[in-house]
């Protein structure tokens, strides 16, 4: 490609340097054609075909659908792979829609390195991925990209306590939302924000909207096409419902909501399982039993989640299990029998760390 642009420059140099006005009628208008047809078999050349952009797009699909069920640091290492080769390819030449597609590749490839970032416990650097998701939507004007990401630097704000950006977050992306799966990601979103601040009201309006976005039937390529880590189906809707709810401290509608997403986890596609939301939802089913001081129906929600091989388990998990034993450290359940059990067991868990892939794939246990 760099001699293809030699050649141009050398074509066009000398013509350029002399003076257009000695030039007859017809030797400037066949210059000025032979100028066109160089440039525009530059402008075809490519250092990629079809092929290419369609195993790029087949790998960032399947990266997203299996990071769902896969531990976080092996897919890390296949998302790096991918990225590092768009950017090989953006550095050389291709057609101007190839290149538009690249860059929407990289970005949703830097939005899966900051998912993958903060269950790997490093939310600073997420933050910084997330960063750069957000330049490449802006770069290419891709709403999908752009809704899916504010929503990202959204949970990272939460989950690094800081609420009301988190709310501005959410609320910012809203006119980047063209499809009822991003609507309601967002509406979930900013809701479990508000029940965080305290505001029920708010809360409880963005559950609704949440609702009522789902009658829409508006899909867009990137939450509903793509999906897995960038959908936002009926369970994971639920389990921020119970997010949201314990939130509030509303123990009978978290129990509703996060039984609601544990059944439609379970029944649905073994393909489509998230083994993570699934698992937040059962740790928040748990303190909905232990705020109507029932150990038992905390012990048994906790029981899957526990057995999760090391390698699948996420840095959010640990923070809300360690919050669930400070919850076990109340006078009404210190001396309990049950009480010390689920303890000890959420000991151990938290004194394994998430360090690779055990020597067999990975599942959330049956």
């Amino acid at each position: 490609m760099a001699a293809m642009l030699s050649e141009l420059d050398a074509w066009l140099a000398p013509q350029r340097s002399a003076e257009l006005g000695r030039l007859s009628e017809g030797a400037l208008i066949i210059t000025a054609a032979h100028e066109s047809s160089l440039h525009a078999e530059w402008a075809e050349a490519s250092n990629m075909g079809e092929a290419t952009l369609e195993q790029l797009d087949a790998d960032v699909r399947r990266i997203a659908k299996d990071y769902v069920q896969c531990p976080p640091l092996p897919m890390f290492g296949e998302m790096l792979q991918v990225r590092d080769h768009i950017y090989s390819l953006l550095k050389g030449h291709q057609k101007p829609v190839a290149t538009v597609h690249l860059h929407l590749l990289a970005g949703v490839l830097c939005g899966l390195l900051a998912n993958a970032s903060t269950d790997l416990g490093y939310r600073d650097a997420a933050a910084e991925q997330a960063r750069a998701a957000w330049a490449y939507g802006e770069v290419i004007g891709h709403n999908g990209l752009r809704c899916w990401t504010r929503g990202m630097q959204a949970l990272i704000e939460y989950w690094s306590e800081r609420p009301e950006q988190a709310v501005r977050l959410a609320q910012s992306a809203g006119r980047y939302a063209d499809s009822a799966t991003a609507q309601a990601r967002l509406y979930s979103i900013e809701g479990r924000m508000w029940a965080r601040l305290g505001d029920s009201r708010e809360a409880n309006r963005c559950l609704q909207a949440a609702a009522g976005a789902r009658e829409s039937s508006h899909e867009e390529d990137l939450h509903d096409e793509v999906g897995g880590v960038f959908g936002f189906d009926e369970a994971k809707s639920y389990y921020y419902a119970g997010a949201t709810h314990i939130h509030l401290g509303q123990a009978d509608a978290a129990l509703v909501a996060t039984g609601r997403a544990v059944e439609l986890y379970a029944g649905g596609p073994a393909g489509q399982r998230s083994y993570g939301a699934e698992s937040l939802a059962r740790v928040d089913m748990a303190v909905a039993y232990l705020l109507k001081r029932r150990l038992d129906g905390a012990a048994e929600a906790l029981e899957p989640v526990l057995s999760i091989p090391a390698g699948l388990r996420i840095a959010q998990l640990g923070e809300r299990l360690a919050g669930v034993r400070c919850r076990l450290g109340n006078p009404a359940f210190r001396d309990a029998h049950e009480g010390r059990d689920l303890r000890q067991h959420i000991n151990a868990f938290l004194a394994e760390t998430m360090t690779g892939q055990d020597p067999e794939p990975a599942r959330y246990p049956k």
